[in-house]
């Protein structure tokens, strides 16, 4: 079953169940899903789909922090079950290891040697990791290995 199926199959579901927060999250997914196609003027492939998936789960994550900055529990709690919602859709994050070895891994293989090369280092390896990894604590990895 695609992504994309399963989205659907699942909204159905809540929708048959009565969770509002799940049929609202589902619903805001799917019209995040047709702009981006609109805009795109095709469907959107399957590692589209997930980035589009990944950003919405960060945009929750960050509001949450927001709102727990601004003191109003009741919007960080909402945020972040909708994160974990989303969160369930995503492929499982690489562990710390799992990032530092697909590092190393990437730097042999391209014979980088310095901060010069942080670029195209960092490019291979989100590549590689396919949103199972942050930028920035891909970044931290990459410069600590090429700085040191």
């Amino acid at each position: 079953m695609t992504l994309q199926e399963s989205l659907t199959a699942d909204l159905k579901t809540a929708m048959k169940q009565g969770e509002k927060l799940r049929v609202s999250v589902l619903r805001m997914l799917r019209s995040e899903q047709k702009n981006a196609e609109i805009a795109k003027g095709e469907d959107l492939t399957e590692p589209e789909l997930l980035e589009l998936l990944s950003r919405y789960a960060r945009k929750r994550k960050e509001s949450a922090s927001e709102y727990e900055k601004g003191g109003r529990q009741d919007l960080v709690d909402k945020e972040l079950a909708e994160f974990e919602i989303v969160q369930a859709y995503l492929p499982r994050a690489l562990g710390e290891e799992e990032l530092a070895v697909l590092v190393s891994e990437v730097i042999e293989a391209q014979g980088a040697s310095g901060m010069k090369h942080m670029g195209a280092v960092m490019k291979e390896v989100l590549a590689r990791a396919a949103g199972r990894a942050e930028g920035a604590a891909v970044s931290a990895l990459v410069k600590a290995r090429l700085s040191g």
